[in-house]
């Protein structure tokens, strides 16, 4: 019975080393072909803060407009329509090249600029500001090496 014990036991810590030789790598073509496997995508939800934007008029003295306390809140993708990653080809210059493009869909979300001052970063604030409706929608950013 031990015998058979240890057979068993050399098999099963074996398993996962042979199923391994068998791997291989595959290119964008044949990954394609493979139910699911074309790309990647992304979901979630985002946020995101800023300390201040500054805009200043270098036409005069101290005269800038500061925003701090930037935050995005709230944009959320679905997994219903998450980002998408795919390897794209593209002509640029004449010779061919491999892009990775990236698909963004609907993001619900919205901004708000907690304070706003003019002059120095110690004035009193003259109110805040809210964005609201951010969609990136049929956005797509390219990435590529040159």
């Amino acid at each position: 019975m031990t015998l058979k014990k240890l057979a068993l036991a050399t098999a099963l810590v074996t398993a996962p080393f042979m199923a391994q030789a068998e791997l291989q790598s595959m290119d964008d073509a044949t990954l394609s072909a493979v139910t699911g496997q074309a790309g990647i995508s992304i979901s979630g939800n985002f946020n995101g803060t800023v300390g201040a934007v500054v805009y200043t008029d270098t036409d005069c003295t101290n005269c800038s407009i500061r925003m701090e306390n930037v935050q995005l809140t709230g944009l959320n993708v679905t997994d219903a329509n998450p980002i998408t990653v795919d390897v794209v080809e593209a002509t640029i210059g004449g010779n061919t090249v491999n892009q990775i493009a990236i698909g963004l869909p609907s993001m619900t979300g919205g901004m708000t600029v907690g304070a706003i001052k003019v002059g120095s970063t110690s004035a009193a604030s003259i109110g805040s500001v809210g964005i609201e409706g951010i969609n990136f929608a049929g956005s797509t950013v390219k990435v590529w090496g040159h």
